[in-house]
């Protein structure tokens, strides 16, 4: 019989429907139910599209041995950790203090009060039986124990969820620049914080704020890294975006799962980087990765658009990566035996069979992944030569068993992809892109109601909810000029002052008044994702810039020196709060159109510079805006460029345009 999972909207929950443990979803009942009966409750952490969140079910969740162990100790509670990242922040700093290392699943064992007193990620049944039995023997045989647990790491928690409050001084800089250095792969361009280099993630954040940087040697590693990722397995040329890592240092072979999370960041950084170097590859891959988002993540709710999912699953019907594999037989097949054998050498691509790997199951075939291969013009020349064989493949893979995709719409992956296309459409050009930058602002304005902003229906927002969304809403005004963006933006920010606001100025995680959780929770650095307080900090300095109001001043600088403690510490991972920084210290500027003259639009639009605001006099002279003041009078085309209480002399072509702004930042 199906369990209590069986109604919940979540994806990864109804996965879990049919297993016979007798799952509670994340409810004050389920652990009443656990003091009622006084067994321990076991909150697993997990998502739909998680690799080893599916091992770990196929080996334990659905056993029936496993399972009856389960339901007789414990009162085991499921929980998506997309749908309650407040939860999932909590468990995540309590296994991290434990063992030294996250993911997922995330499984914590708390008392009745939701307090943990272990935690783990995943282990393989016979030591998670084993560990089930000697847990529930140490709660009925020393619970003292068991409560000296749960209030020392109570403890940790509420420290971890204290201020970061400090100032950043000139030496974060400096402190940056040794952490890149540290950790930077020349070999296989990237950043690997371990001492195997592997596995490797896409340093979405990291790539922004060194595309903004004057500096050579942080654009170096910026244009080294995007070649890299774009020619490494990780990325899926055919089908266009990024897999969420590489497993090795090579970015060789990737974990299959495909987030929008890191596409819309990436899509956006090569967006940038086209603008900033001019190379056409940049443009073509971030326009591939804004057409998947186009063609297969859209999400529709009674025949209306409501935004795009959240991922693809790591695994398929065929055995893991098997849709994304192409053998030297399938691109002679797809091509014919000329072009195929050609681009099977220039991708790398060799025979090869499946193995079973250490767990157990099937591992991808390395030899079937693209990896292009060649160095500089070369490499450069290839690319532009087998642009015209991806549609081909796609069609041909078309037909393939497609991994599960899940189809939550989240407000905070939204935002992050609202700015992402809002990069490339100004790099692009194209129709659709400018299209698709409207649809979903509208679709995302809709889901700030009356009763306040949501994550998902019927469930209130949380702080990277109010941040990217702010961020995103600015980005797509730096596109189409609609005053109603900023006016929806400082909305949305006052709404998270209101709500969020910490005394430091800084923002906590979830509202107040949450008696489910053990603390509010503070986000100070980024992470896959970037932090929401340091997106809300850089929303008010760029709604500064725009509408010259001190309070938002005012507030940027408070969430910045409430993280500052923390970026100070660790800058590497403060990408998004130094980016906000840069604004406060002078570094941002606004551009204002003034007149109907198309090419000096599009020309200020293709600027690379994150700081900078574009703002048409044309459709927002009646703002009340600092930067408008004194312009509306101007009848001659011209862009005015200022940063600070400096601005440059008028630009009044394209050329002109674009050495001002050069000027100015």
């Amino acid at each position: 019989m199906p369990n209590r999972l069986a109604a919940c909207s979540s994806p990864y929950l109804r996965q879990h429907a049919e297993n016979p443990v007798e799952w509670w979803p994340w409810c004050p009942e389920a652990f009443a139910e656990a003091r009622r009966r006084d067994v321990p409750v076991l909150v697993s952490i997990g998502y739909s599209t998680c690799h080893w969140c599916h091992v770990m079910a196929h080996e334990s969740f659905e056993d029936a041995a496993a399972a009856a162990l389960m339901n007789e100790r414990l009162v085991c509670i499921k929980v998506d950790r997309e749908e309650h990242p407040e939860v999932d922040a909590i468990y995540m700093d309590a296994v991290q203090a434990l063992t030294g290392r996250g993911g997922w699943p995330l499984n914590a064992f708390t008392d009745h009060d939701g307090r943990p007193f272990y935690a783990l990620t995943y282990l393989p049944r016979p030591q998670w039986v084993s560990l089930v039995g000697q847990l529930s023997q140490v709660w009925t045989g020393d619970r003292a124990r068991i409560a000296a647990a749960c209030t020392d790491i109570t403890a940790h928690l509420r420290q971890e969820d204290a201020s970061s409050a400090g100032a950043l001084d000139d030496g974060v800089w400096q402190r940056l620049d040794q952490q890149l250095a540290k950790a930077y792969d020349a070999e296989h361009p990237g950043f690997a914080w371990g001492g195997t280099r592997q596995p490797k993630f896409p340093p979405s954040q990291l790539l922004h704020l060194l595309l903004g940087s004057n500096q050579a040697e942080h654009l170096a590693m910026a244009d080294a890294i995007l070649s890299a990722l774009q020619d490494g397995g990780i990325h899926d040329r055919v089908g266009g975006g990024f897999h969420r890592y590489s497993v090795d240092r090579e970015w060789r072979v990737p974990h299959f799962e495909k987030m929008l999370y890191d596409n819309a960041q990436l899509m956006g950084a090569y967006a940038r980087a086209h603008l900033r170097t001019g190379r056409a590859d940049f443009l073509a891959t971030a326009v591939n990765a804004a057409d998947y988002l186009l063609r297969d993540l859209r999400v529709y709710e009674a025949g209306r658009f409501i935004g795009y999912a959240a991922a693809e699953d790591a695994d398929d019907p065929q055995g893991e990566g098997s849709f994304y594999a192409w053998s030297p037989q399938q691109l002679s097949a797809a091509l014919g035996a000329e072009r195929g054998s050609a681009l099977a050498a220039a991708w790398d691509i060799t025979p090869g069979e499946a193995e079973i790997g250490p767990s157990g199951h099937a591992e991808p075939v390395a030899s079937h992944i693209p990896h292009p291969r060649g160095t500089g013009a070369e490499l450069t020349s290839l690319r532009a030569g087998w642009e015209d064989a991806l549609p081909v493949l796609r069609a041909v893979r078309g037909p393939r068993p497609r991994p599960g995709r899940d189809d939550k719409v989240l407000t905070d992956q939204n935002g992050l992809a609202l700015e992402g296309l809002s990069w490339v459409a100004r790099a692009s050009g194209e129709a659709r892109h400018l299209a698709a930058v409207r649809e979903l602002a509208t679709a995302l304005v809709a889901r700030h109601t009356t009763d306040g902003l949501l994550r998902l229906p019927g469930r209130p927002a949380v702080v990277t909810d109010y941040g990217a969304l702010a961020c995103g809403l600015i980005a797509a005004f730096d596109l189409l000029g609609d005053p109603a963006l900023i006016a929806r933006s400082e909305r949305i920010l006052d709404e998270a002052v209101q709500r969020l606001g910490a005394e430091d100025g800084g923002f906590h995680v979830a509202p107040a008044g949450r008696a489910d959780l053990l603390r509010r929770g503070r986000e100070h650095l980024d992470n896959a994702w970037p932090a929401g307080e340091a997106q809300l900090a850089l929303a008010a300095a760029r709604l500064w810039l725009i509408t010259g109001q001190e309070r938002w001043r005012t507030q940027a600088t408070g969430a910045v020196a409430a993280a500052a403690g923390s970026a100070s510490r660790a800058p590497a991972n403060a990408s998004t709060l130094l980016q906000a920084a840069r604004i406060l210290a002078g570094h941002g500027a606004t551009a204002v159109i003034v007149g109907e003259d198309a090419a000096l639009l599009r020309a200020a639009r293709r600027t690379w510079r994150s700081g900078v605001s574009v703002v048409p006099l044309a459709g927002c002279a009646d703002q009340p805006w600092h930067c408008l003041e004194g312009r509306r009078d101007l009848d001659r085309p011209q862009v005015l460029v200022c940063r600070g209480t400096t601005c440059r002399l008028p630009a009044f072509s394209a050329d002109e345009v674009a050495t001002t702004l050069a000027e100015a930042s």
